[in-house]
Parts: C-alpha cells; structure tokens; sequence
C-alpha cells in the first residue's frame, strides 16, 4: 500500500475515533448497556463505509472515461457470461489491486479506531479501579459507561478485575468494520463490472435488481414496526425500562419514514394502491396507540410538515427564496387565536362589549375559524408578493426576512389588540360536533392524538393538492419561472399573476398549519413565531429533498423529531443533532428523498450512467456500458 494511502487511512481511524469518544464522553455506552459494544463498531463501520465509498468514487469515473479498451482481458472487466463464471463477487474483486487497497485500508483504519479506543478504555478502567476519581472532571464517566464499553460488569470495572482479552476484543471489533465496510464498498462498486451502469439506489428500488424478497421485506417493515409499537403499548409490556417511550417514538419515526420508502418499493398499481391503502390505515391508528407525549411530538412534525408543503411551493416549485414564512404560520395562528378566545385581546374584548357581545365564549368554532385564517394568512401572502416582484435571489431572502420580523414585532408592541408579550391564552380546542374527541372515541383518544390525527389529515390534504398543483399547467409556469424568469415570460408565463398565486397559496397552508398549532398549544406568544421557525421550515425541505412532498415529511421526522428522541443525551443533544445533520448533508447534498426533477439538476455530470440531458437521452439497442451505448459491441470503435 503506498504510504499516501496508508496515511489517508489513519486519518481515517483517527476521525473515527474522536467521533466515537464524543459519544463515550456523553455517556451512549451506559445508555445502550450490553450491546454498546457492538453497536459502537457497527457506528465505525457505517463511518468506514462512507469514507471509503467516497475515495472510490474518483478511480471509478477515470475508469469510466477510459471505456473498455483499458480493461479487456482484466479480471473483474468481463461482460456477460464470461463474467458470471468468474466465482464470487468478492473474490473477484480481492483479485484485483483496487479490491485489495480498499481492504487494506479498511483495515488500517479499523485497527487505528481499535487500538485508540482500546487504550483509552484501559485508561480508564485502570484509573477507576485504583480509585481515582474521574467523574468531577468528565461527568458522564462512570463505571456503568466504562463497563458498556467494554463489555464487563461495573463491579469488575471497580475491583479492576478486567482481562486483556476484553481489550484485544474491542480491536479485533473495531478492525472487522473497518474491512465489513470495505468489502461493501467493493462489492457495491463492482456494479461497474457488469453491463448495466452505476446508478442510484433510488432507480433500483423498484427494479428487477432486487430480489423479491428484498423488496417485500422492505414493504413490510412499516407494518412489522407498527405492530410492535402498538405491542409496547399494551398494559403489562415493559421493555426497555424507563427508555420505553423514547423508544416507541424513535420507532414511530422510522415507521413512519420506511412506509414512504415501501409506497416506492410496490409496483405501481394494485400493488402500490394497496400498500398505500393499508398504510393510511396504519397511520392513522398511530394517534391512538401513542402516549400524550409521543402523541405531541408527532402532531409538532406534522404541522411542520404542512409548513413545508406550503414552502416548498414558494422555494421548491417557484424558486423565490422566502425567509418570512413564519409570518404567514403567525397570522394563521393570531387569527383563530383572536376569535376563538376574543376575552385574551383587550381591544376586540372591549369592541364586542361596546356591541353587546360577550367576550367569553368563542365568536367562531374550530372549523368555522378555518377558512378565515386561510383567507387571512394569503392575503399577507399577496400583500408580501406585491412589493417584491421584481427582485430575486437575496435581495428578495432579505426583504422576505424583514417581513417575518415586522409580523413578529406588531404582535410583540400592539398590546392592545394581541395582549403583547403576555400572549392569547386559553384557545379551543378543536371538537367535533360539539363534543370532545375523547368523549367521541369513548377514551381512545386523548387531546394530543386528536392534534396528531388533525395534522396527519391535513398534511394528506395538503400534499395531494400539491403534488395536482406541480402537475398542472400553473406547476410548469413556476419551474419554467424558477429556470429563468425572463425566458419564461418570452414563452408567455405572466410572471406577476405566477409569483402572487405562488405565495398565496404557500401562505394559505402555511395559515392552516398556523391555526393548528395555535389549537395545539392552546396559550401563544410572539416569541413562538420567531427567524427560527422559518429556517426550521426551511431546512428540512432542504434536508429532505427540494420538491419533494415524501422528502419533506422525511425532513421534519428528522429535524423535528429526532431532537425530541435525543433528549436523553441532555445537554449535548443539540450538538449531536448538528453533527447527524452535517454528516448527512455530506453523504445526501441532494437531500435525503429528491424529487426526480431536483435529482437531474444536481447530477454529476461526470457520474457513470448520467448524460448531461437525461430527459431527452434516448435508449439504443445493444450494450450498454458505463453510459455508452454500443450497438454491435465493438466497444464504440469504427470498422476500419
């Protein structure tokens, strides 16, 4: 191995193990308990994995701009038949000097991360079990993390009673995921062998690459963590100890994010529709095995993800960078605040007195208030459109922003009409019918899981209405305006009436959402609808995929929802979501589920298998390698 290589792989498993110490120092071994260990090796190997994945991907495409010339006769480079007859993937690919480097450097890297991790474990042990006390300097090292870490029980770690082999087992782990994630990183690349190009996971998923029982365990796996959710919640289960609820949330969230994943695992038709079908089903079910609080976390995700929606039509579809959409979610919310509990405003408690009304009961109920907060929230939408038609890009993010900030001030400083930093107080709820939705599910349901299945009920609505709009003639006026404004008004966009619908119809959800979480907190202040909520809202359509309905739901599973899951890591929580979040925007930029159009703008065009038109790429008979079409097999040279 050049010593170029060797070093890159050191660097490696040094990154990887200050990572790793991260968690030690926040004490996740004592969290996990038994399995840390392994659990810990696996985080490596995953690290490993990307890593290595990463460094392979530039010999690839130099490989791929050679063709097939420079590999005839080289092992791992045969087409068809002969290929097949070659023995396993794996040891083809260890025959060659690519297989073998990537191993090699997986195990160097491993045994680095083992080695160190080895050390400071016996550091550690050691000084504990002579009595020197390490927890006033490092809080969360204590004999039970220190055990879970290597595989003892703590009275060990205090009596000093750990053998060597624990040590040489931690190595041992360690180095093993380092070449695991090696030879996955061979065997995924040795995709460049066979005729079909490298393409995305995405495209295979619901191709004939994948066995069937790949894919129906992919469906599947909703419906298998639903059912065990809903078995945790029955009385008399205990599992996990006092983790259970932060559990049953972390597997609502998967949950609910791999039934996106089965809906593109199915066939389309009857397969999909039914899938889609049992699902809803599954989902709707969830408010009512849930607890309060999980209950609450997941009806927070799905306001947010009709906030998202309503974004994504303004920034994904539209393309005008909108930084004041909170402003519209707090008009929403102020507006169902103020009629449904007029007695918390002083003005419009001292109006309706004036006009022989009474203040304490509520002028309009849940769905009554609806299409007025609706109504009210695009009309700030056209009102914000209005001036900035004519800008673009940050000039337009900056003004936008001020916007949000002006909303939120008049609501902080007119104490008069919205009781200032004091806030609405005591807000409905919404009922169904005139009675309350646990006296109409006999118990079922409690005040959050009604939340919850509002949200879900209106985020389906909100997507469907989304997905038409993309669709229609006013979706391709938008992308071609997102393209470039000025062709698109050559080609007959009327740009003013495109950019007014944009925002007003961003706004319009964006009030539904307001109104929602305004019944959800039942008490709200100015402080609530701050610069953060719209970068919230913003980020997780850019985690989750710009212009991508499926993605945004991902993207508020993962940025409003696993922050609450990682509330047991107490004050590093933040930290620790910040660097989930940077190390997915590494491995996924794209977002974590982009819609096919946002997939084609940021495709590499030096990818094996991408052209630089993929719309208009037409398909050839023949043989097909590495993006080039080759009728006769000649490998695209001419017949002298």
């Amino acid at each position: 191995m050049p010593l170029e290589s060797a070093t890159r792989a050191v660097r490696t498993g040094l990154v990887a193990f200050a990572f790793l110490s991260y968690l030690i120092l926040i004490g996740i071994p004592g969290r996990i308990g038994g399995p840390a260990l392994p659990v810990m090796a696996l985080i490596a190997a995953l690290f490993f994995w990307v890593k290595l994945r990463r460094e392979s991907i530039e010999p690839s495409k130099e490989a791929t701009g050679r063709g097939q010339d420079g590999f005839e006769g080289k092992p791992g480079w045969e087409i068809g038949p002969q290929a097949a007859s070659n023995g396993s993937r794996v040891r083809e690919l260890l025959s060659s000097h690519t297989g073998t480097a990537l191993v090699l450097k997986g195990l160097l890297a491993g045994l680095t991360t083992g080695l160190l991790i080895a050390i400071v474990s016996g550091i550690i042990a050691a000084a504990m079990g002579n009595g020197i006390a390490i927890q006033p300097v490092l809080d969360k090292i204590v004999p039970l993390n220190a055990a879970a870490l290597i595989g003892v029980s703590p009275g060990q770690i205090a009596q000093a009673d750990v053998s060597f082999a624990r040590f040489l087992l931690q190595v041992l782990l360690f180095t093993g995921a380092g070449i695991l994630a090696a030879l996955a990183v061979t065997a995924g690349s040795s995709d460049l062998t066979h005729a079909a190009p490298v393409g995305r996971l995405t495209r295979h998923l619901s191709g004939p690459t994948l066995t069937s029982a790949g894919r129906y365990a992919g469906i599947a796996l909703p419906f298998v963590l639903l059912a065990y959710i809903a078995w945790l919640g029955l009385p008399g289960v205990t599992a996990f100890g006092t983790n259970e609820g932060t559990v049953r949330l972390l597997l609502t969230l998967i949950a609910t994010g791999s039934g996106l994943f089965a809906l593109r695992l199915s066939r389309p038709g009857r397969e999909q529709l039914a899938v889609a079908v049992l699902l809803g089903l599954g989902v709707v079910t969830m408010p009512f095995i849930l607890d309060q609080f999980q209950n609450s976390v997941m009806g927070l995700v799905f306001i947010f993800v009709m906030m998202g929606l309503g974004l994504n039509i303004v920034v994904g579809y539209a393309g005008l960078l909108d930084l004041g959409y909170v402003a519209f979610f707090a008009i929403g919310a102020y507006t169902y605040a103020f009629l449904s509990a007029p007695f918390s405003s002083p003005y419009i408690s001292g109006l309706l007195t004036l006009l022989g009304i009474s203040p304490e009961s509520p002028l309009l109920g849940y769905w009554m208030a609806l299409p007025v907060a609706m109504l009210t929230a695009a009309v700030g939408g056209i009102l914000l459109g209005i001036p900035v038609l004519r800008m673009r890009g940050d000039y337009l993010a900056i003004v936008t922003l001020g916007f949000g900030e002006i909303i939120r001030l008049f609501m902080l400083n007119l104490g008069e009409l919205t009781n200032g930093p004091r806030g609405i107080l005591e807000i409905s709820q919404p009922a169904l019918f005139g009675l309350t939705p646990v006296d109409v599910t006999f118990g079922l349901l409690s005040s959050q899981g009604w939340i919850f299945l509002l949200a879900l009920i209106s985020s389906a609505l909100v997507a469907f209405v989304a997905i038409r709009l993309n669709e229609s003639r006013l979706g391709r006026a938008w992308f071609a305006m997102q393209e470039d404004e000025d062709v698109a008004e050559a080609t007959g966009v009327h740009l003013v009436r495109t950019k007014l619908l944009a925002f007003a119809i961003g706004a319009t959800f964006a009030g539904m959402a307001g109104q929602l979480y305004a019944a959800r907190q039942i008490n709200i202040f100015p402080e609530n609808f701050s610069l953060f909520v719209s970068i919230d809202a913003l980020a997780l359509i850019i985690v989750g995929g710009i212009g991508s309905p499926a993605g945004i739901v991902l993207g508020a599973l993962a940025l409003k929802g696993l922050p609450e899951v990682l509330r047991g890591v107490d004050e590093y929580r933040i930290v620790t979501f910040a660097a989930l979040l940077v190390i997915m925007m590494i491995v996924r930029p794209d977002g974590i589920l982009p819609s096919a159009r946002r997939r084609i703008q940021l495709a590499d065009p030096d990818e094996p298998g991408m052209d630089s038109d993929p719309e208009t790429r037409e398909e050839e008979p023949g043989l097909t390698v590495n993006g080039d079409a080759f009728a006769d097999g000649s490998g695209g040279r001419e017949e002298q």
